[in-house]
């Protein structure tokens, strides 16, 4: 008979997650605060509700490697589309200088070499599962700000691979940094290129057999399977479970059974996730939080104020405003959840000690529980400040520079209202042009990626990148005006696809008449239809040519 100890344990970690996760939706809240509160209320330091604290946290460093099991799987060819060049500029530069800065504070701090590299890489990561929540709820995630922000995130995802290399060689005694990163770097990439050539051969073949036998239970023990299994060959040459893991995850993104892996893990990684984080609560000290609070509150404003100025500072470098560049540092400027994985990590490996640890679990957990306030002021900047621009073609060429596969939505009436609202929601990329000053200045007052021009000159067009569009949608309220915008669409971009709003059926035929492919006469919200009709259409096609000049 198994130790009753280890079913109380259970009972106590099931009953703290269904309380914890409704409340904190209910308020709103990140879900990972509230299992890094419950964690330390019902460890060591708290109630001391759990009686095998090291065996729970071993066991919950499996979270660890599901969720970076997850992360390979989310990294599809369209979502690394969102990291164009200059948001892959950003990022890095980001991610680099908050380093940089976090390694000279932490070593002013007295801390070792190697463990300052640690903390200062990662405080630099933020948390994407809050920065996510919060821009769905204000529907801003198909803005340029959301697409920026989301295009950093992915990056810093990306980021933690090469980190979960290095930090283990760090561990080993009289290592040179530079040399570290050599080492761990040519290691990891023979067998990470191990693990994709035999994953390419093995596993497609074994997901074929396990989607055919019709058995749900066969398919997940072939995900668990493979999870477990590429976590333990990693590890067995000396990587991080959580690295060779995530190269499975990569595999498997590009194949067919990516969604029904998805929701096979799905389950089993919400849990773990909870269990991982209440194991990092359980480790936080409230004693050592109380007798430093002067400290730690310090350590907490430095953080957000420091990687908030790095940040905004650099997306003005990059050719952002300065309200948009502010409200980006401000929701970027809390940790993230890779922060306590890395330094588990670095725990694992003997690089950080358990200070170290505590300090930066209580910094990033208070980091990320104010964030939606620091939302709610960027909010407030932006409605202040932002309404008084209606910026043209200028910003206009240099936000749309590196977008494709997104949608160029013509005139914002009624229907164009409709379906940017559309959109928001399902997270789809779009510009707004329009020719109307106050219809500018009321959308970006909401966040509208919207611009002061005239969408019928093709300047315009060419700066909207049109020929990397999906689709666009024609929705002017002039009759004349968006027949002869149809007409020059067709004209200069033949294999692209049209989609116009007309206000009675001679107007539609006109319009067909003209090169739309398809029309939505005017009745009630065309806008959502329309927004149906573009969400539809494959992104990115391949860039159609004007024709030659005779």
């Amino acid at each position: 008979m198994p130790n009753a100890h280890v079913f109380v344990d259970v009972i106590v970690f099931l009953l703290a997650t269904v309380v914890v996760v409704p409340l904190f939706e209910r308020l709103r809240a990140s879900p990972l605060v509230g299992y890094l509160i419950a964690g330390a209320c019902i460890g060591p330091s708290g109630l001391a509700l759990i009686g095998d604290v090291e065996g729970v946290r071993g066991f919950a460093e499996l979270g660890i490697v599901v969720l970076l099991f997850t992360v390979g799987l989310e990294l599809t060819v369209e979502r690394l589309r969102v990291i164009g060049g200059r948001v892959l500029a950003l990022g890095l530069a980001q991610v680099g200088v908050t380093t940089a800065v976090g390694f000279a504070v932490a070593i002013w701090f007295g801390v070792d070499i190697n463990a300052a590299f640690v903390v200062g890489a990662a405080l630099s990561l933020s948390s994407t599962a809050v920065v996510l929540q919060l821009m769905v709820e204000r529907q801003e995630l198909a803005t340029h700000l959301g697409r920026t922000a989301l295009g950093i995130l992915l990056l810093q995802d990306v980021v933690v691979g090469p980190l979960l290399v290095l930090i283990p060689v760090l561990g080993a005694p009289d290592t040179n940094l530079l040399l570290a990163f050599a080492i761990g770097t040519g290691k990891a990439v023979l067998i990470l290129a191990a693990i994709f050539v035999i994953g390419r051969v093995i596993l497609r073949p074994v997901f074929r057999i396990a989607a055919t036998a019709k058995a749900p239970e066969l398919f997940m023990a072939a995900t668990v399977l493979v999870v477990v299994g590429t976590g333990l060959a990693a590890h067995a040459f000396g990587l991080s479970m959580a690295l060779g893991a995530f190269a499975a995850g990569l595999v498997l993104a590009g194949t067919e059974y990516r969604h029904q892996v998805m929701d096979t893990i799905q389950p089993f990684r919400g849990l773990l996730l909870g269990l991982f984080f209440m194991a990092v609560g359980m480790s936080a000290d409230l004693g050592f939080a109380w007798s430093n609070l002067g400290l730690i509150g310090a350590l907490i404003g430095a953080l957000l104020v420091g990687k908030a100025v790095i940040l905004a500072g650099l997306a003005r470098l990059h050719g952002m405003n300065t309200v948009r560049a502010v409200r980006l540092g401000m929701l970027l400027a809390q940790g993230g959840a890779f922060a306590f994985v890395l330094m588990a990590v670095g725990r694992s490996a003997g690089v950080v000690g358990d200070d170290l640890v505590q300090v930066v679990t209580l910094l990033v957990a208070a980091t990320m529980a104010v964030t939606p306030l620091l939302a709610v002021i960027g909010g407030w900047l932006s409605r202040l400040y932002e309404p008084f621009e209606a910026p043209g073609a200028e910003l206009l060429t240099r936000d749309a520079a590196d977008m494709a596969g997104h949608v160029v939505i013509a005139g914002f009436g009624r229907a164009g209202k409709d379906t940017v609202d559309r959109f928001a929601l399902q997270g789809v990329p779009f510009v707004v042009l329009e020719r109307n000053r106050q219809r500018v200045v009321d959308g970006r007052a909401r966040g509208v990626p919207i611009y002061f021009v005239d969408a019928r000159l093709p300047e315009v067009l060419l700066a909207a990148r049109v020929d990397h569009a999906r689709a666009v949608i024609v929705a002017l309220g002039e009759s004349r005006g968006a027949r002869n915008l149809v007409a020059l669409l067709r004209y200069l971009f033949p294999a692209l696809r049209i989609l116009a709003r007309a206000r009675d059926e001679q107007h539609g035929r006109d319009l067909m008449e003209a090169g739309a492919d398809d029309v939505v006469v005017e009745q009630l919200a065309p806008g959502h239809r329309l927004a149906g009709m573009a969400a539809a259409v494959t992104p990115a096609p391949a860039p159609a040519p004007a024709p030659e000049e005779t």
